[in-house]
C-alpha cells in the first residue's frame, strides 16, 4: 500500500490500531522500501524477508482476536548488527563472524519480540563497533541518506540511515561514547543514550561494559516512548544491569532551568554549526525563558575520549581474543592497530584511564546542581563525504554523557548547506522518559521535519 512506508512509528501504530492497514502490509510497504532504497545506501546487512512477513501475519492474526500485544505490536523494526538476534546473522560488522548466526535473542530483542515487534533485519555498522564513519571494510560503506557518498556517522550508522531512508520506523543501535547520537545528528533522526545499566547489554558484542549502552532510535522524539520501555528492566543475568529509578526533571516549563553550552569555540564546534545551535536556543527562549550559559574550561574532551578509547580497545582485546588469535587477517588493519595499541600499555595505564573518566562524573555533578538540562551540539560538524578524514573530534561533545553514565538525547536542529544538525539533551542519571517528553516540546518548537 503505497505511503505507509512514510509513516512514523506513532502513526503506524495508530492505524494498525484503527484497522486502517495490517501489518502484513504495512511490512510489505516498507520490504518494498528496502528493495529499493538498500542497494544505493547499504543500510541493510541481512533482510530477514519471509519471517517478517510471517511475524506480520501473527501479529494481524492477534489483532483480529482482539489480543494484540503493545502498541509495538506488527511494526517494523531493525537492529544492529552487533546485537544477536536469533536465527539471523550476527557479524558485529567483522569478517571474523561473516558467517556466525544467533542462536538466542539478546535480551532487548526478546523484549520486543514479547510486544509483537516485527524484527526486519540486520544493520550496517563500523567495524566492530569501533568507530563513527560506518565506512566498513568488509561490507561496504553505508551512505547517508541525505547526500550519497558521505558518512551516515557511527557506529550504528546503518540504524540512523535506515530511518531516514523510510526502510523501518524504529531501530536499535548501540552507544559507546555517542554511536547513537552521533548518526542521528548527521541524518536527521532522533536517538536516545539511556542511563546507564537501564538497558541490558545481554546479547551484544560489546565494546566497552563501562560505556556501552543499547540505544532506541526513530523518526520522532515521541516514537521513543513505544520501544524505550519495553526494552529498559532489570535483567538480573546481566552484571552491568541496573534498577535504576526512573523520575521527573526537577522543574519543569518556564521554571526548567536549561543549561546551555556557550564555549563552542574552544571545543572546536564548527562555525555553520554553532550558528544553527544559536539559532535553535533562541528558538526555544519562549518555551524556556531559563537558560543558564554552562561552559567545559579545564575538561579536554580529546583527552578524555582518548581514555575512554583505550579502555574500549582493552575490551575489546578480550571479547575478540580467539577470532584474533587464530585469523588476525580478518581485522581490518586499522583495527589491528588499534588492538595492538591496547596490548602495549599497562594495566596501570588502564586504570588511570579508568580514573580519568571519573572527572566526568564530578563534573556532571557540578553541572546538574545549577541546572536541569544540558543542551550542546550533538556533533562539532555535520556529515563529512568518505573521501575525507574522519573528523578527530567527532564524540567529543557526546562522549561526555558516555562516561558520566547520563541519558542523553539527540534530535535534529535544523540543517547547514543541507546536511542535518542535531541538538543533544542531557539530563541526570534517571530523567530518560523525562527526556523524551522535553524532547517532545523542543522538536515542536523548532518545527523541523524529517
Amino acid at each position: 500500500m503505497a505511503g505507509l512506508d512514510d509513516l512514523d512509528a506513532r502513526a503506524a501504530a495508530d492505524g494498525l490500531a484503527r484497522g486502517d492497514f495490517s501489518s502484513e502490509e504495512l511490512i510489505r510497504a516498507t520490504l518494498a522500501r528496502i528493495e529499493s532504497a538498500n542497494p544505493s545506501i547499504n543500510a541493510y546487512l541481512h533482510v530477514a524477508r519471509e519471517s517478517a512477513i510471517a511475524g506480520a501475519r501473527a501479529s494481524d492474526a492477534r489483532r483480529l482476536a482482539n489480543a494484540a500485544y503493545h502498541p509495538l505490536d506488527g511494526l517494523p523494526v531493525a537492529v544492529k548488527d552487533n546485537i544477536a538476534v536469533a536465527g539471523m546473522p550476527w557479524t558485529a560488522g567483522m569478517a571474523a563472524y561473516r558467517d556466525r548466526v544467533a542462536a538466542e535473542d539478546a535480551y532487548c530483542v526478546a523484549r520486543l519480540r514479547k510486544s509483537g515487534a516485527v524484527i526486519l533485519g540486520k544493520l550496517h555498522l563500523h567495524e566492530a563497533a569501533l568507530g563513527a564513519s560506518s565506512d566498513n571494510p568488509h561490507f561496504g560503506p553505508c551512505h547517508n541518506p541525505h547526500r550519497i557518498g558521505f558518512s551516515p556517522g557511527g557506529s550504528s550508522g546503518g540504524s540512523a540511515a535506515a530511518l531516514a531512508a523510510r526502510m523501518a520506523v524504529l531501530t536499535l543501535g548501540t552507544d559507546t561514547m555517542g554511536s547513537v547520537r552521533i548518526p542521528a545528528a548527521y541524518c536527521g533522526v532522533v536517538g536516545l543514550k539511556p542511563s546507564n545499566g537501564r538497558v541490558s547489554q545481554r546479547g551484544l558484542d560489546t565494546v566497552s561494559r563501562r560505556l556501552d549502552h543499547v540505544g532506541p532510535m526513530a523518526r520522532r522524539v515521541g516514537d521513543l516512548g513505544l520501544i524505550y520501555q519495553q526494552i529498559s528492566s532489570l535483567d538480573a543475568h546481566d552484571p552491568q544491569s541496573r534498577a535504576v529509578p526512573l523520575g521527573h526533571l526537577a522543574q519543569s516549563g518556564a521554571e526548567l532551568r536549561v543549561g546551555v553550552m556557550v564555549d563552542l569555540d574552544r571545543h572546536g564546534v564548527d562555525a555553520k554549526v554553532a550558528d544553527a545551535f544559536a539559532g535553535a536556543i533562541a528558538a526555544l527562549s519562549a518555551c524556556f525563558p531559563t537558560q543558564i550559559e554552562v561552559r567545559f574550561d579545564g575538561i579536554d574532551f580529546g583527552r578524555l575520549r582518548r581514555a575512554g578509547l583505550l579502555i574500549a580497545e582493552s575490551e575489546m582485546n578480550l571479547v575478540h581474543s580467539q577470532a584474533l588469535a587464530e585469523r588476525p587477517e580478518l581485522f581490518s588493519p586499522a583495527l589491528r592497530e588499534m588492538l595492538a595499541f591496547a596490548r602495549s600499555k599497562s594495566a596501570v595505564d588502564l586504570i588511570a584511564a579508568d580514573r580519568m573518566l571519573d572527572t566526568a562524573i564530578v563534573r556532571a555533578r557540578e553541572i546538574f546542581q545549577r541546572v536541569d538540562v544540558l543542551l550542546t551540539p550533538t556533533t562539532p560538524q555535520t556529515a563529512f563525504p568518505f573521501s575525507t578524514p574522519t573528523p578527530v573530534n567527532q564524540a567529543d561533545l557526546t562522549s561526555f554523557a558516555n562516561f558520566a553514565g547520563l541519558p542523553a538525547l539527540s534530535l535534529p536542529a535544523g540543517k547547514v548547506d543541507g546536511l542535518p544538525v542535531g541538538l543533544q539533551v542531557i539530563g541526570p542519571l534517571g530523567s530518560d522518559l523525562a527526556l523524551i517528553e522535553l524532547g517532545e516540546v523542543i522538536e515542536v518548537a523548532l518545527a523541523i521535519e524529517g
